[in-house]
């Protein structure tokens, strides 16, 4: 598993420095010429309503308020404000996040509307249209927070369409494909709200992900702090791990990781060339005044830190400078590789899959 992780990273760490043809090209994009570009861009305001998802209610103070969850010192040592942009009962308020759940079914669907606890109808029984075909909506969900201000988006409760349909409250099977909304992937719902109402799309800095249980990266990070000989979480400043790291380079190929890197390597010409410099993990602040039997919360949090790529590390897209290598050196699987001729010497970008 860990190798697998690390390949994958080195591989969006490649596509996120290429340009849009050139990452076109490593992600064996079938459009001339190649291209990253995602096919949803803008708001998405109209493309998401279509595909059946939602904006819920939630509690715009408390859920966005991380100085209550005690990561006030990693907010500020990011450059981001940690409160919540609104009081609890909406009101404006005095922070920068803004939280959003949004929904692949309507809890306002109800079986019986005029009762007096209305029941939400089962997600098998919410039904969508799109250009005349007949969806069942999945039960997904994400949950995250957009700070346009200081740059970040922070990921909460994410669940994508592909796993929610599993759960037996759901469809209790795995789903096809055709199946499945268009528009379905964090990375892309992330973008429309990044997208809208920002005076400053390029300013994004920081993903980070609260509370991280998903399996596979928190065992990535468990191997990633014992190959670094580290045995506990600690508060901010965590521990950082660059780039071009194996451990960076798993955790950007991690399910986490690999959201914000799709985001980034499919909305260049939005963001510019960006890239992940280094990812930091910590946990909850020391409470300044526990109170009696309080325990201090250790909960993992990962912050991806984002920045320009500079001119001279972005491969240039000449189609001398630029082959395409395939072999099966690794027995079954096949290697790819992406030739650039620098103007400071040769950079080989290479990946399994």
């Amino acid at each position: 598993m860990w190798t697998t992780y690390v390949r994958k990273g080195d591989h969006l760490n490649c596509v996120m420095v290429a340009t849009d043809t050139g990452a076109g090209f490593l992600l064996e994009d079938t459009r001339k010429p190649p291209s990253a570009a995602s096919p949803w861009s803008g708001d998405l305001k109209h493309e998401l309503s279509k595909w059946g998802w939602h904006e819920s209610d939630n509690d715009k103070g408390w859920d966005c308020d991380y100085e209550r969850m005690r990561l006030g010192n990693a907010f500020k040592g990011l450059g981001l404000n940690a409160k919540s942009k609104y009081e609890d009962d909406g009101d404006p308020a005095d922070g920068d996040n803004e939280c959003f759940s949004i929904t692949h079914y309507d809890k306002e669907n109800a079986k019986d509307p005029d009762a007096e606890w209305p029941q939400m109808k089962p997600v098998t029984e919410q039904k969508y249209k799109v250009n005349g075909k007949e969806f069942m909506s999945t039960g997904a969900y994400y949950e995250f927070a957009i700070n346009n201000k200081g740059g970040g988006i922070i990921g909460k409760n994410l669940q994508s369409p592909v796993v929610a349909v599993i759960d037996r409250e759901n469809w209790g099977r795995k789903a096809a494909e055709s199946e499945l909304p268009e528009i379905r992937f964090a990375s892309d719902v992330y973008w429309g709200y990044w997208f809208r109402d920002n005076p400053n799309i390029k300013n994004l800095r920081v993903y980070g992900a609260d509370n991280v249980v998903n399996d596979a990266t928190v065992l990535l990070v468990a191997r990633a702090f014992k190959n670094n000989k580290i045995d506990k979480l600690t508060p901010w400043p965590g521990v950082s791990f660059a780039k071009d790291s194996d451990e960076g380079k798993a955790l950007i190929g991690s399910p986490i990781g690999a959201t914000i890197a799709h985001l980034i390597a499919r909305h260049k010409s939005d963001l510019g060339i960006k890239r992940i410099s280094n990812v930091i993990v910590v946990t909850n602040d020391e409470p300044a005044r526990p109170k009696f039997g309080e325990r201090p919360r250790k909960d993992l949090h990962l912050f991806y830190q984002i920045e320009d790529v500079p001119a001279d590390d972005i491969p240039e897209d000449k189609p001398e400078n630029t082959r395409l290598v395939s072999s099966r050196s690794l027995g079954a699987r096949n290697r790819l590789r992406m030739r650039h001729e620098m103007k400071d010497g040769l950079r080989i970008h290479t990946f399994s899959y």
